[in-house]
């Protein structure tokens, strides 16, 4: 199913299924199942059946599935194909949306609001993946505390708190399921608080996987732990820490989340919502801010224009085709040693004069890792030429995040970096974000990030926002 590569407000009841199916529901191969929700009993393996040895790998398989859902999304056939790729890109400025649903305009034109269903299922996914990873790891600590299958699912629970605290506003509650059932309300975290847990999760993740050794899947673990801590660090503006945290991580080392033809929960839902569903079209300087994705014909965003009919959407709206992944199977890239390396120029960049931020990138484009880029996909990518130092500390700022944006296309990247650009640059909001007047008419909301839905107001002193700042 999943392969890792070096590797109104009225008050709702509590969304508790997002924690119960994190028990955890598998589907079958050749079985069209888009949601946990629909399993049948038959293909589920219930939480008395894990406890025990031989029941970890099955709740690691199915962190793995659940967090695939959250991040890449699934088929259009489902009510809600998005992850969190396609969501967050299209808040930032990666996609518009050129279909006709009011919720997913509503975060294209960022005006989100609380009620919005397409969004709580988001955060559904995401808080299914983050509890199903760190009920995997529990296991692990309670039944073999040393495999590297623990190191894994600690590893899917950092990056589930970093993607929460990336895209949502401060104030994320952190639920659970007790193992008896009962519902355990969390408080709210902030944002940092997030990043700190997920630290916390890459630091345990690391210190497991070295104790296991020099082997592949032990390397493949340690690197991805540095990888997502050097991340959450850059988050928390502690840049040198999170240079230090990714030295020694291979440029051509990736993780990737796979997708499968096998069953429409498993299928890349990057692709089916742009070029099945054709609900999404590649943007170019969206907002007159926006990067320009299709006009700077850079070969790390393969795009096309699309032909023909617009089959779900307003007949007045072009489609252009995103081009990295070109099938419902394209794996997705979650860590990688190309973010380390971005990691390691932004710290060079704080240092006086920039340091050697231009020969690390310049690095990165004189021989972009073939793993992870391959002249199939991107046909011209070993012809990047090398980028002049602009000579304004701002100007270097502005390409550095361009480079990243363009390295890091269609990743759940862009968001937390645009994010980034406000709180630890200072660049004024609506120099950011797509702002002025939005393309369907009236203009673009005030939002950075995305709001707590309406059902976590359920949640005793939790379920509004902190803050929606960046």
């Amino acid at each position: 199913m999943i392969k890792n590569i070096q590797q109104g407000r009225g008050r709702r009841p509590f969304p508790w299924r997002w924690l119960l199916a994190a028990a955890v529901t598998l589907p079958l191969a050749g079985c069209d199942v888009d949601s946990l929700l629909d399993v049948p009993d038959p293909d589920v393996a219930t939480p008395g059946s894990l406890d025990n040895p031989a029941g970890l790998p099955v709740l690691l398989a199915g962190a793995i599935g659940d967090f695939q859902v959250a991040y890449t999304g699934t088929s259009a056939a489902s009510n809600s194909p998005e992850g969190i790729i396609n969501m967050s890109g299209l808040l930032a400025d990666e996609w518009i949306y050129v279909s006709t649903f009011p919720t997913r305009i509503e975060v294209d034109q960022r005006t989100v609001q609380r009620t919005n269903s397409t969004m709580e299922t988001i955060h559904r996914n995401l808080q299914r993946a983050r509890a199903s990873a760190e009920r995997a790891a529990e296991a692990y600590a309670r039944l073999s505390p040393n495999a590297i299958g623990r190191a894994e699912a600690l590893n899917l629970a950092g990056f589930s708190y970093v993607l929460l605290s990336e895209s949502y506003c401060s104030g994320v509650p952190i639920s659970s399921l007790t193992a008896t059932g009962v519902a355990q309300f969390g408080p709210p975290l902030t944002s940092d608080q997030l990043y700190e847990r997920a630290v916390a999760k890459f630091d345990t993740a690391l210190t497991i996987a070295n104790a296991a050794g020099s082997g592949a899947a032990a390397v493949t673990q340690q690197n991805m732990a540095k990888v997502g801590r050097g991340r959450a660090l850059l988050n928390l503006n502690r840049t040198a820490d999170a240079a230090m945290a990714v030295a020694g991580v291979p440029t051509n080392f990736v993780y990737n989340i796979s997708n499968s033809e096998n069953s429409g929960r498993q299928q890349n839902g990057i692709f089916v919502l742009n070029q099945v569903g054709r609900r999404v079209s590649v943007t170019d300087r969206e907002g007159d801010v926006g990067l320009p994705y299709r006009s700077s014909n850079d070969p790390r965003v393969p795009q096309a224009r699309g032909t023909g009919n617009l089959a779900t959407s307003d007949q007045g709206f072009p489609l252009f085709l995103e081009l990295k992944y070109p099938a419902r199977a394209a794996d997705v890239v979650l860590a990688s040693g190309v973010e380390a390396r971005l990691i390691e120029a932004e710290a060079a960049l704080r240092t006086p004069a920039g340091g050697n931020y231009l020969q690390i990138l310049n690095a990165l484009r004189a021989s972009p890792p073939s793993n992870i880029y391959p002249t199939a996909t991107y046909p011209r990518i070993a012809s990047l030429t090398s980028l002049a130092d602009p000579g304004t500390q701002a100007a270097r700022v502005d390409l550095l995040f361009q480079e990243r944006a363009y390295w890091t296309w269609l990743t759940s990247h862009r968001l937390g970096d645009m994010r980034r650009l406000i709180r630890q640059y200072n660049r004024p909001q609506q120099s950011v974000f797509p702002s002025g007047a939005y393309f369907r008419g009236g203009e673009y909301g005030p939002d950075v990030n995305f709001p707590i839905p309406v059902d976590e107001e359920n949640n005793p002193g939790a379920g509004q926002c902190i803050d929606r700042n960046a």
